[in-house]
């Protein structure tokens, strides 16, 4: 922020935001704070909505101001830039630059590896571990606390991804952990190198059957001959259709993705070669809470 050039009116502005971070502003307020006891005689709507507008033009990616119509403006901070790398084109959904910033704002409302451990306990201890995908940097945190002294690699096409993970990795001294640049329908790993494998709402960033397939044969190919592995997917909620199309979903992170039914699912699991050791977490849903299901599989 110290390389940040605001005007006086911005710059008061922006402190009385940054002070009452995550609640609700009033015009009034952000006048006191320009004109100060005068700000009833020199009170412009006009101006305050182009300090808004100029401030929202300057800030940096993590700080957000939103409008709530009739009541004022709230500035939300994440602490977290998403890097600007080049991203690789591959198949299946793209993660956009918005997804990325929601999914690393902890005061977001979100589904991470925080809540899929508190959905399974883990008896077992895993030498090697495959996270899959994941796009939130407090995941490595998550897998610290419930996976100690395991070998963790978290993999992805998205450089983006990776370097926020690194960066916490790093941050951390978490010297069993690396990142790999690696989509997992094409995966460089070797043959049954892991003992765990997680994958985390991952399958509905794919767009075809055809990606789901080789998403799982791959995960079958690198995990052990008594390896585990963790799914979490939304389900498409219409149970009792008939119809092979999948369901688009898009919750308040603002992407569009894809899903099945549970009955995909299973017949996808066990297609692939693996048993269903446990079927967990189911939640029923709705819109901006997708019904979503978690499954342990075996080879």
């Amino acid at each position: 922020m110290n390389n940040l050039v605001l005007t006086k009116s911005e710059q008061k502005t922006f402190d009385l935001l940054l002070q009452k971070s995550d609640l609700v502003v009033n015009r009034d307020e952000i006048a006191q704070a320009v004109w100060g006891e005068n700000w009833l005689s020199k009170y412009s709507d006009w101006q305050i909505d182009r300090l808004i507008y100029l401030l929202r033009n300057k800030l940096p990616s993590n700080y957000k101001i939103k409008t709530l119509r009739n009541s004022g403006y709230i500035l939300s901070n994440s602490d977290v830039i998403i890097p600007q790398t080049k991203i690789n084109i591959v198949e299946g959904t793209l993660p956009t630059h918005e997804y990325l910033e929601y999914m690393n704002n902890t005061k977001n409302k979100r589904k991470v590896l925080k809540d899929l451990f508190k959905s399974i306990k883990l008896n077992r201890q895993y030498k090697n571990v495959l996270v899959i995908n994941s796009y939130s940097f407090d995941n490595v945190a998550s897998v610290n606390k419930n996976l100690p002294k395991t070998s963790v690699f978290f993999s992805n096409f998205d450089s983006r991804a990776l370097k926020l993970h690194q960066n916490e990795i790093e941050k951390l001294k978490l010297n069993k952990f690396s990142t790999v640049l690696d989509d997992i329908r094409d995966s460089v790993f070797k043959d049954k190198l892991f003992d765990l494998v997680i994958n985390d709402f991952r399958l509905n960033f794919n767009t075809s059957n055809d990606q789901n397939v080789k998403t799982m044969q791959n995960i079958f190919r690198i995990i052990k001959n008594n390896g585990q592995v963790i799914i979490s997917v939304v389900i498409d909620p219409r149970n009792k259709s008939t119809r092979s199309a999948p369901w688009k979903f898009r919750a308040e992170e603002n992407l569009t993705r894809l899903c099945y039914t549970p009955r995909y699912y299973g017949n996808l699991f066990k297609k692939t070669g693996f048993k269903i050791l446990k079927e967990f977490d189911q939640k029923n849903g709705s819109k901006w809470n997708l019904p979503y299901k978690r499954y342990l599989l075996t080879k």
